[in-house]
């Protein structure tokens, strides 16, 4: 019974065992208190703890005190947690995967220090394991065998390749071809891991192969050769894998390879091979598999494969994939197989060419058996099933044999010893398996580990009990769990597992429920063997390490290894020598007989043989676990380890040596070791025996046993023993310790106090001296620095004196240099924007004017379409309130009166206008023959205007050659005026030089003769004068040609593009001569242009010289002078030229212009003669369009009466709420006083505020001060915000800007306000232009964006009221502090939003706001929808046409007629004209009231498409004829549905231009999208549209609205593409291909669950298929569907869908679609904030 607070081990379902202290004992039960739990446990169920279990634990498990489950797993995890995963349990090593690189534990050094040491000397470690059977085989003569097991992913591999390098080390570098035995083994692995590892469930790289390396040695020790021995390749992986396993790397590796040996195997992925898909897995995440492929080349070439076999292998490899895809079916003949189709058929040529065998031959192998009786032999045909199981045998014989062959090629390479005495042999095999899902190989696999169990059973429990009784000691033998009847369960012959699953592969008809039966009758009584509850065909084997259930489904496949006489001889009479070479032939007999073989039956043979050998050898073991089963470093499970130490049987093997004895030490070895704890036991008797047996009586250690040769101690007592041995060390080391360090201290202590008095006196002398030299420094230093400093500041003072002159001197004389410059390019850029000015009004103004007119026409056009759409819509909505409907009604009455008089006269004008029409076409006809006559006249007169146009053109390029003339005397005129300003300068310049030298050196002038002529220098200045004066009027004169020349080019431009227009419309001919004249005209524009552009370097040149004349200051003397009188002269001369030259220039300009005036003249007399005949038309249409007119108008005042009762019902709302806070008010407390009468207006109302009569003086003061509101103020905020001021991180500046102002003003606190109400208009502008979108997003951003601080600041009273306040002052001071503690300004310092009482100005003002955000909402729904409806309608309308294509052609009047937007008198007959255009017609065509448009809204928004597109596509002016068109490309519905999205695309990029927030952007997309699916799936609800091929086209169209919501992101469009679920439901039922296989169920639950039964019905009654193939659900189905309609409500049998227009969003919802945190960064206007009475805007 434990004892109240000792620490015992309790069993956890999590973490196995877990440490606690008892609080509470029973008799049976304990209570323990845990680390994080408290569990109560019997007593028999707990294990004491260690309490001092040291912290990196034990490296042997045998020295722990307590030795059980808990203490070995804590021993594990400790050592494992310090990176020491190796501990030994008796002579068995226990070794921990790490997961990771130790470089600390491996190497040469460590080889070095574990050579020649004892077992159990040092840490644990492979190397001591290797060590110790190297070691037993030199002394004892016996081959030695090394066990390496542990679960898939332990690290058994890495562990065999440690002992081999341990081995090479030990036994030398025996060379063989340039590398040692151990390299060439090592390097023969990545081939064997790439046709022998393949990824299971619990590794990436498990070895599905036994692999034991023989290492054979010499009689000196040395390594004489080496072998390798495969046992039990697991060969059903090549046929059959299991998710999410993989097969073998080389297939995987193959298909990686590069793209030319994949094009010689014609590979693919490996997803595309029947062998490699059963699973979905074909990669790995650490694994290459194209690097692996050129790593296996690489090894096969170290291994000595050469590159022809290399291709052999791969080649074979290839072809058993290709192998593998080939699929059978039956043949022409009953029970005959043959290749299923043409890829099987191709797999099986290229599965042929790869074998080198002929096609027929490899196929009558797979599909054909012979069989051989007395003197004959017969051909069977096999069965599809029958030949998949032979083309499966055949892949598994090849890909076995080729396996073997690698292994013979590599002993062959690695070379062996026949002759070598001794071998260590390293065994690394695969271990237990248990999964969910466990099949043959399992089966197989834990076979191997049993009989290994046994093994270790015999050689480590039997040989324990043997080496008690050879040393005839006391022993009581102890059971061990022996797994022989396991082993005779499974491997008994002729009763065992593997011999029934036998007997069953031989019988063709056995299935895997005939096996499990078997076996359930013949082993039911076992006890190893039991039958699952829930399952038919599985079993259960109690294996050592736990029970294991085996599904049976693929035992007989994978069992079944046929040695079919066919495939040898086939494989055989390969024409590829090493596939021959792989199948010998066989002998006489064996191939005259298909002899039966299992792999059940070779496997248990094989591993039989396997045990023969280890039987030979002397065992090590070497036990390896895997410490978490995601293969990851730092990761510990104990479930997972203690459930592979019970597997290794380690704790087994604990438990026998904690039972028996453990320690085991020779006589002299122990009292070697422990003589010093009793010394006189060897000195009286030389006894050896009795000796030993003294010392430990002396220790008084109980419960060990004398053997003949050996002392035997339990567990623990040889750890106590040392502690013996360590307390008799430590005593006498204490005492020589304490006699040296006396003596040592000693002497230390008088050497240290001599040194310390002669040290003290040294430094006190030398203290005295260093501070009198300081002291006499410092003096010296003081008088030094003062010195110093006066001669610095001196000179410091002077330096900036004279550079303070120097650079006011410089700065004053460069500003004003810079002055002068800048008063003198000024002067000349004036002069030069006043003419580019005055150029570019005027052109601006000719094009703005042009433009205008055209742009008026167009946008009238289209406005006065969109205000009839408009009323349409208006009129179709029937969400009217019903009282406003009875009120509107004797209107309606008397409007509708009033249109029938407009019609009966639009009747009568319709009439009068085809009458006039037909004058009209008369006229036309006759105009037609007068053109005739005049045809022949004019061309000749064209003849003659050619003449003339071709002497124009000799003229005009002669004119173009004197005006390059005049070019060339422009820039000679820039030249002299460049000269004479240089002059001017420069003569200016030597005027003020000398007046400097002159002030500065007088009396140096005085003295000096002067040089310059004064005379000399007044005449060059007259005469410069006169030079001015001169260039003066040249400049005017030219400015004047220039002005000239503009005007009559353009005049000349602008008539011959009028001529030229009116000419195209009359006479085509004369186009040509037209153009001529525009060359001509654009060619003197060009050069008057580069006339220009040359003036502009000219300046530019001026510029430079200015800069480059100032920087020089040289002087004037004699020749200067004499320079200028030569330049002058010359200047007269040019001057002469000149002015020459341009009185020719204006000659040849004038004759230039009279010629062209005439020319132009004869144009213009041609427009006149047809401008009366327009004039005519225009009238007539005029009449027209002022009918329309005036029914637009009378539409437009059913409207306005319809948003008169709009703006009731928001004034009987605002009313209600009104009366809301009234009654919310009166239900306050009954301290509040309340006084006034109910508000009238807002801004104009009596305080709802609650008063307190004890508190009156403050509040009212307090009151006061809020109502004093900057009345001045408000109208400046409101024309600023009146405009667009953009917006700051992504918010609007508008919005903040008036929350900010009216928080500072304190507006929301006051009762009594204006500013509320002069507030309001500013928002109400946004809905003036309801059809401008961008403005209506913007004020939308605005006006939600304030709503939104609204809602974060307002407080009503009756929230206010709720929380609790703290107590009133009573004293005057502190009333005072509760004032000041209070905000008294309404600043932004602290948080962006701030929480404020709102008085009910403030909440009427909120709710006129909310108001302003639904209506501008809905405005710019209603606007997209508007655009949306007409392009659906076109769109519809075009898959309908494109439905019935054949018959849209035979009529192409009639399309064009339905199509065309308006339609002119002049397109058709009279009275075909008035029988389409009749208002009659039309207003039956939009009544409301027709069944026929309440059933079906596609008809109406059809009808009003081409109004709309016709204003989107091709904007005409109503004076001109449209000629009828045919359907063009442009006008296609996958065009149409281009202008949704392109519509789309503009909402989008609108939206996000003015920031409009997410929450209202997603809003606006999903009622966008509802229209779109209300429309579409209405479409599909007629019966033309209910068709197969209407379904794919919208499908189609559908795909690319899905598309676009991609793009557009879920962050704007969020759940919009769900909004079309009916119309794609529908298109799925529609394209759904074989319907009459569609139950009720896969209707209602999978294909259409959001369908209604009306709907569902309408479909499939309507349906109607294209081709008669197709067919229609089935009758069942409809019936069914029938009698749901019946059964339900009448009212819910309308099977269309009503378009939802009211808002799909609350205003409270708004406070949540942004957060206070975005405001942060916003910055108010800085336009407004530059006002000093807004300054707190930049706070």
């Amino acid at each position: 019974m434990a004892a109240l607070g000792s620490l015992v081990w309790v069993e956890d379902s999590d973490e196995a065992w877990i440490d606690g202290e008892v609080v509470e004992a029973n008799d049976d039960e304990i209570k323990v208190i845990c680390p994080t739990k408290t569990v109560t446990a019997k007593v028999n169920a707990v294990y004491p703890k260690d309490p001092e279990f040291p912290e990196l634990g034990v490296d042997d498990m045998t020295k722990l005190a307590y030795l059980h489950e808990p203490g070995v797993l804590l021993n594990l995890k400790s050592r494992y947690n310090a990176n020491e995963i190796y501990t030994y349990t008796g002579n068995i090593l226990i070794a921990v995967n790490p997961f990771k690189r130790l470089p600390h534990l491996y190497g040469n050094d460590i080889m070095e220090q574990y050579k020649g040491s004892d077992f159990g000397e040092l840490s644990p470690h492979p190397f001591a394991v290797a060590d110790s059977a190297y070691r037993k085989m030199i002394n004892e003569g016996v081959s030695q065998a090394i066990l390496v097991s542990g679960e898939s992913g332990a690290g058994k591999t890495e562990s065999t390749k440690m002992l081999m390098q341990y081995l090479a080390y030990m036994g030398g570098k025996a060379q063989s071809e340039g590398r040692s035995v151990e390299q060439q083994v090592l390097e023969s692995n990545p081939v064997l891991e790439a046709f022998g590892n393949a990824k299971t469930v619990k590794n990436n790289n498990s070895s599905r192969f036994g692999k034991f390396v023989e290492i054979q040695f010499n009689h000196m020790g040395r390594i004489s050769g080496a072998a390798i021995r495969t046992y039990l390749l697991e060969r059903s992986r090549v046929c059959q894998v299991s998710d999410p396993e993989r097969n073998y790397h080389c297939f995987y590796m193959l298909c990686a390879a590069p793209q030319q040996e994949i094009e010689r195997y014609k590979l693919g992925e490996p997803s595309t091979f029947h062998y490699l898909n059963q699973s979905n897995c074909y990669s790995l995440s650490a694994l290459d598999d194209a690097k692996e492929y050129l790593a296996t080349r690489k090894a096969m070439d170290v291994v000595g494969i050469s590159s022809d076999e290399q291709d052999a292998i791969f080649r074979t490899v290839a072809a058993i994939l290709h192998l593998g895809n080939i699929e059978f079916e039956k043949g022409e003949e009953a029970d005959a197989a043959e290749p299923k189709d043409d890829k099987s058929r191709f797999h099986l040529k290229v599965a042929a060419e790869l074998f080198m065998c002929d096609e027929k031959a490899l196929e009558d192998s797979l599909c054909k058996r012979v069989m051989v009786t007395r003197g004959e032999s017969i051909t069977k045909s096999l069965d599809p099933s029958s030949a998949a199981l032979s083309r499966d045998a055949l892949a598994k014989i090849v890909y076995s044999k080729l396996f073997d062959w690698l292994v013979t090629k590599i002993n062959n390479s690695i070379g062996q010893d026949p002759s070598s005495e001794y071998i260590i042999g390293v065994l690394d095999i695969y271990g237990f398996e248990s999964f969910k899902t466990n099949s043959f190989e399992q089966f197989c696999i834990n076979l191997t580990n049993e009989k290994l169990q046994q093994h270790f059973n015999q050689h480590v429990f039997k040989m324990e009990q043997e080496e008690y009784t050879k040393e005839e000691i006391d022993w009581s033998y102890i059971e061990f769990i022996d797994n022989q009847d396991v082993l005779d369960l499974i491997e008994k012959k002729p009763g065992g597992i593997i011999a029934l699953i036998d007997e069953a592969c031989m019988f063709p008809k056995s299935t895997h429920d005939t096996l499990a039966q078997k076996l359930y009758q013949t082993f039911n009584s076992h006890k190893r063997f039991s039958k699952p509850k829930l399952a038919r065909t599985d079993f259960t084997i109690c294996h050592y390490a736990g029970d294991v259930t085996y599904q049976t489904e693929l035992f007989l496949d994978k069992n079944k290894d046929y040695v079919v006489r066919e495939h040898q001889s086939l494989m055989n009479s390969s024409d590829c020598s090493f596939v021959a070479s792989l199948f010998p032939k066989l002998k006489l007999e064996s191939s005259n007989s298909s002899k039966f073989s299992s792999i059940g039956s070779q496997f248990k043979q094989q591993l039989q043989s396997l045990l023969e050998t280890l039987n030979t050898t002397e065992p090590h073991y070497i036990r390896c676990v895997k410490p978490n089963n995601v293969l990851k470093p730092e990761i510990f499970e104990n479930i997972n380890v203690l459930h592979q130490l019970r597997c290794g049987g380690v704790l087994e093997a604990i438990r026998i040596s904690c039972a028996g004895y453990p320690t085991r030490k020779s006589f002299n070895e122990f009292l070697t070791r422990f003589r010093i704890l009793f010394p006189e036991a060897t000195k009286k008797s030389f006894d050896e025996v009795d000796a030993c047996k003294k010392l430990l009586a002396k220790v008084e250690l109980k419960g060990f046993q004398i053997g003949k040769t050996k002392v035997f101690l339990r567990a623990g007592q040889m750890a106590e023993l040392d502690a013996h041995r360590s307390e008799a060390l430590g005593h006498s080391a204490r005492i020589i310790q304490r006699k040296v360090l006396t003596y040592q201290s000693r002497k230390k202590y008088l050497i240290l106090q001599s040194a310390s008095r002669d040290i003290q006196a040294f430094c006190r002398g030398n203290m005295a001296r260093l501070q009198f030299e300081s002291m006499r420094r410092e003096a010296a230093s003081v008088r030094i620095q003062k010195q110093a400093r006066k001669y610095i500041c001196h000179t410091t003072y002077k330096k900036l004196c004279i550079s303070a002159v120097y650079v006011q001197t410089g700065l004053r004389a460069m500003a004003a240099r810079v002055e002068l410059q800048y008063r003198k390019k000024r002067q000349a850029a004036i002069i030069i924007q006043s003419q580019i000015r005055r150029y570019l009004c005027r052109r601006r103004y000719l094009r703005m004017k042009k433009a205008a007119i055209t742009t008026q026409c167009g946008w009238r056009v289209k406005v006065a379409r969109r205000e009839l759409r408009k009323l349409k819509m208006a009129a179709k909505e029937t969400g009217a309130l019903q009282e406003t409907n009875t009120k509107l009604e004797n209107e309606l009455k008397e409007l509708t009166s009033i249109l029938e008089l407009e019609k009966q006269m639009r009747m009568k004008l319709e009439e009068a206008k085809n009458q006039e029409v037909e004058e009209l076409k008369a006229a036309l006809n006759d105009m037609k023959l007068q053109l005739g006559e005049t045809q022949e006249t004019k061309s000749e007169e064209i003849l003659k205007l050619e003449s003339a146009l071709q002497d124009m053109n000799l003229e005009f390029e002669e004119l173009a050659k004197e005006l390059e003339m005049t070019h060339d005397l422009a820039a000679e005129n820039e030249n002299l005026k460049e000269l004479v300003s240089s002059l001017q300068r420069k003569t200016d310049e030597s005027e003020t030089n000398y007046e400097e030298t002159g002030k500065l050196s007088g009396e140096k002038i005085k003295q000096e003769v002067p040089v310059i002529d004064h005379d000399a220098i007044i005449k060059l200045e007259a005469e410069n004068q006169q030079l001015k004066a001169l260039v003066s009027s040249l400049e005017k004169k030219i400015d004047a040609l220039d002005r000239k020349h503009d005007e009559t080019s353009s005049n000349i431009t602008e008539q011959l593009k009028e001529t030229a227009s009116s000419d195209y419309e009359i006479v085509s001919d004369l186009a040509a001569e037209n153009e001529r004249l525009k060359a001509l005209v654009s060619s003197l524009e060009r050069e008057n242009n580069e006339k220009d552009r040359s003036d502009s370097p000219n300046k530019k040149k001026e510029g430079t010289h200015l800069t480059e004349e100032e920087s020089s200051t040289e002087d004037i003397d004699n020749e200067m002078t004499k320079k200028l009188a030569s330049e002058n002269k010359e200047l007269f001369e040019l001057v002469d030229l000149l002015e020459t030259k341009i009185v020719e220039t204006e000659k040849k300009y004038e004759e230039a212009s009279r010629l062209c005036e005439e020319r132009l003249q004869q144009v213009v007399d041609t427009e006149k003669k047809y401008e009366e005949a327009s004039k005519l038309c225009e009238e007539r249409l005029q009449q027209v369009v002022e009918a329309e007119t005036k029914l637009i108008e009378l539409k437009t005042s059913m409207q306005r009466l319809e948003e008169k009762v709009s703006d009731m019902e928001t004034e009987d709302k605002i009313l209600r709420q009104q009366a809301l806070v009234h009654s919310a008010s009166r239900k306050m407390s009954p301290q509040m006083s309340f006084t006034g009468p109910p508000p009238m207006e807002n801004g104009h109302h009596a305080s709802l505020a609650p008063v307190p009569s004890r508190r009156f003086g403050t509040i009212s003061f307090r009151r006061s001060r809020i109502e004093r509101q900057p009345h001045e103020y408000i109208d400046v905020l409101i024309k600023f915000v009146s405009q667009k001021v953009g917006f700051s991180h992504g918010k609007p500046v508008a919005a903040f800007t008036i929350y900010k102002c009216l928080i500072h003003w304190k507006v929301f606190e006051a009762e009594k306000t204006s500013i509320f109400d002069r507030m309001v208009p500013v928002f109400g502008s946004a809905i003036e232009n309801p059809e401008d979108n961008d403005h209506l997003t913007y004020w939308l951003t605005n006006t939600s964006t304030l709503l939104f601080l609204l809602q974060r600041s307002l407080k009503t009273h009756s929230t206010s009221s709720a929380t609790p306040k703290p107590p009133q002052p009573t004293s005057f001071f502190g009333r005072m502090t509760q004032g000041f503690r209070s905000p008294s300004s309404g600043s932004l310092s602290g948080d962006v939003v701030q929480q404020v009482d709102a008085k009910v100005p403030a909440l009427l003002f909120k709710q006129q706001l909310t108001a302003y955000v639904e209506t501008i909402y809905g405005i710019v729904q209603e606007n997209v929808k508007s655009e949306l409806e007409p392009v659906l309608s076109s769109c519809i309308q075009g898959l309908k046409d494109s439905l019935h294509e054949p018959s849209g052609q035979s009529s192409p009047t009639k399309s064009s007629e339905q199509n065309s937007p308006t339609k002119s008198s002049a397109q058709s007959s009279p009275a075909k004209s008035s029988a389409q255009n009749s208002p009659a017609k039309s207003s039956n065509q939009n009544s409301p009231k027709k069944s026929s448009d309440q059933n079906s809204p596609a008809k109406s928004s059809e009808q009003n498409s081409p109004a709309k597109s016709s204003e989107q596509n091709s904007p005409a002016k109503p004076s001109e004829e449209i000629p009828p068109e045919e359907p063009s490309a442009e006008n296609s519905p996958a065009k149409t549905w281009q202008g949704i999205i392109d519509l789309l695309n503009r909402l989008l990029s609108m939206l996000k231009k003015n920031y409009v927030p997410l929450f209202l952007t997603q809003k606006i997309f999903s009622q966008t999208f509802q229209g779109i699916n209300v429309h579409v799936f209405n479409s599909l609800m007629q019966q033309e549209c209910c068709t197969f091929n209407m379904g794919k086209k919208v499908n189609a169209l559908l795909n690319e609205l899905e598309a676009w919501c991609s793009e557009a992101t879920e962050e704007f469009v969020g759940s919009s593409w769900d909004e079309l679920k009916y119309t794609r439901q529908a298109v799925v039922l529609l394209v759904t291909e074989q319907k009459s296989t569609i139950t009720y169920d896969d209707l209602t639950t999978n294909l259409c669950p959001a369908l209604s039964t009306q709907q569902l019905y309408r479909i499939c009654t309507l349906y109607k298929s294209d081709d008669d193939k197709e067919q229609n659900v089935s009758p069942d189905v409809i019936s069914n569907l029938k009698l749901l309609i019946t059964d339900e409500d009448e009212d819910s049998r309308s099977f269309l869908l009503d378009n939802d227009s009211s808002i799909p969003f609350a205003a409270d919802e708004i406070s949540n679609c942004m957060q206070e945190k975005e405001f942060t960064n916003v910055k108010a206007a800085i336009e407004l904030a530059d006002n000093p009475n807004f300054q707190f805007l930049k706070d």
